[in-house]
């Protein structure tokens, strides 16, 4: 259920992409303790042309890990004040994030008072939607017979939903089967509308819709049925609006009672059992932390839930779906590196690849595991070691850039990638292997968990903060654990970039997933090393990345 009001608010929030990021459309945060903090941030916009105007400085003390509350109380409005004032217009399209500005946002305690107090609403809203389901199977059981129906064992309150599923749908089909064996049409009539009252209370309306979706075709499905269907549908777009509404505002026991009467509506008892559980899960395995940039983004935005990410809707795939201005989201880089100067050289390095072209060879490193497109899905190994293959395809056939692909299980290895301009591969954990020997301009990420959980320790191996150190002047990360659908497909995010049409951050940002979540990109966001040389045209791009045509809403829905 999660998921279904996940994709259906994209259908209502997202945004229309822009290119061509300009230095007056970029602003910078840096940490007023920090002097090394203050001086990037100065030292950037003098570089780029961003005005003075534009750098903020925030309040507390630098340090790796933001804790949830100070983000969530204090820095959050800082933020959010400080644009109101300095760009009342929302020109402001990208922020840069220096040096000491924390790299992570941690968890929400689980002794908040609002994540107890939804804990206990949970737990005694399951209990009392499974005695109604309880309920509810006795009066199937009564359908269609006059004798009186067995008693079942009693349910409990934590009973498993795959037992609960099980229970009604038996009672479902042992009622459906005494209906059938009804001769007196009246009584199968009566007993009929009974049933579908009951089907629709452990279903909801959505499996009435589907059950008769599916029997559309057969002539024997009454004229005044189908008009019915189609009333039904009509009438359940309201619901599906609310709930998209709901899905969409921060977890509270407030908005979890109002969700589960739509729910309950929607998708039944079963339905709204099923949803309680996958939040009980989500409580307890409280994924609330991420990169301080990725919260960054959504810094415009009202509440939303915390658990894991929401889609980020600068991504391609929504450059046609309709706008919702409340749900602004910003573009965020990081300038970090395990010195100062390393990080000042970003920016160095950046400007110098556009003006003299980023030229160097391509390595790129997959591991040989098959693609079916019937088994492996979205996020799934199989899909991204395809999309390295893909990318090494793609670039060999329309552009003179040297590829080397290595297909093996094997990382490269020390020596192996001189000359590198452009680099990606996995997978060998906080483990950096200095395969290479980076041009200025160099852009390149590693898709491995926590690979960018330290950018500014010197000799360490995580991977950004390792190619770093050894020269790369662009890479990305994830800050914590990420899971692989985070990561931009290789096959999305190089052939943006080489187009030359889009600044890193905008290549980023239009084909990374998930934002409230992992990720960090690390350099100046406004590089873009192939602007006056492009390596590939826009018409060789995959066809998904390809301009679309609008989408209704009403066809989404």
């Amino acid at each position: 259920m999660r998921t279904v009001l996940a994709t259906l608010l994209l259908a209502t929030v997202a945004t229309t992409a822009r290119a061509e990021l300009r230095p007056e459309e970029v602003a910078i945060l840096a940490m007023d303790a920090s002097l090394e903090s203050r001086r990037l941030a100065e030292y950037y916009a003098e570089a780029r042309g961003v005005p003075k105007s534009h750098i903020h400085r925030l309040l507390g003390k630098p340090d790796r890990v933001l804790p949830r509350a100070t983000w969530d109380d204090q820095m959050r409005d800082d933020i959010r004040k400080w644009l109101a004032e300095t760009d009342p217009d929302g020109k402001i399209r990208c922020l840069v994030t220096c040096w000491d500005v924390p790299l992570m946002i941690g968890r929400r305690g689980v002794d908040a008072p609002e994540v107890i107090a939804r804990g206990d609403f949970l737990t005694k809203a399951r209990g009392n939607l499974v005695k109604n389901c309880a309920e509810l199977v006795k009066l199937l059981d009564a359908v269609a017979t006059e004798e009186k129906p067995t008693a079942r064992e009693p349910l409990a309150a934590d009973a498993a939903i795959a037992d609960l599923g099980a229970r009604l749908d038996g009672a479902l089909k042992e009622a459906q089967k005494r209906l059938q064996e009804l001769d007196a049409e009246e009584k199968k009539k009566q007993e009929g509308a009974k049933f579908e009252r009951l089907f629709v209370a452990g279903g909801g309306v959505a499996a009435w819709v589907r059950m008769l979706e599916a029997q559309r075709d057969n002539p024997k499905l009454p004229p005044q049925m189908i008009q019915r269907l189609d009333q039904v549908k009509k009438q359940i777009v309201p619901a599906l609006r609310q709930l998209q509404a709901l899905s969409a505002q921060r977890d509270s026991e407030t908005r979890d009672a109002q969700l589960l009467g739509l729910l309950v509506k929607t998708g039944g008892l079963v339905g709204a059992i099923r949803w309680i559980d996958a939040e009980q899960k989500l409580l307890a395995t409280n994924e609330t932390y991420s990169s301080f940039d990725s919260e960054l983004s959504l810094v415009l935005w009202p509440d939303y839930p915390l658990f894991r990410w929401v889609p980020n809707l600068l991504h391609y795939q929504f450059d046609k779906l309709p706008a919702q201005p409340n749900r602004r989201t910003l573009m965020v880089s990081r300038l970090a590196a395990p010195t100062w100067d390393q990080a000042a050289n970003l920016i160095d390095m950046a400007k110098a690849a556009e003006t003299k072209g980023l030229e160097g060879k391509v390595y790129l490193d997959a591991r040989g595991i098959k693609y079916d497109p019937q088994k492996h899905g979205r996020g799934s190994y199989a899909i991204y070691d395809q999309s390295v293959r893909d990318l090494a395809e793609r670039l060999k056939k329309h552009t003179d850039l040297e590829v080397v692909l290595d297909d093996n299980d094997k990382l490269f290895q020390p020596g192996d990638c001189p000359d590198a301009a452009l680099y990606c591969g996995w997978y060998r954990l906080g483990n950096y292997l200095d395969a290479f020997d980076w041009r200025p301009g160099a852009v390149g990420y590693h898709m491995a968990s926590s690979e960018a959980t330290r950018l500014r320790v010197h000799g360490g191996k995580v991977w950004c903060n390792a190619a770093l150190e050894d020269g790369i002047t662009a890479t990305l990360g994830p800050a914590h654990e990420p899971y692989l659908a985070a990561f931009p497909p290789p096959d999305d995010f190089f052939p943006l970039l080489l187009t030359g049409k889009y600044t890193l951050v905008e290549t980023f940002y239009r084909t990374k997933a998930f934002n409230s979540w992992a990720m960090v990109l690390v350099g100046d966001p406004l590089y873009n090393p192939y602007k006056n040389a492009p390596k590939l045209s826009e018409e060789d791009l995959p066809d998904r990345m390809k301009p679309k045509e609008p989408v209704a809403e009403e066809d989404v829905l």
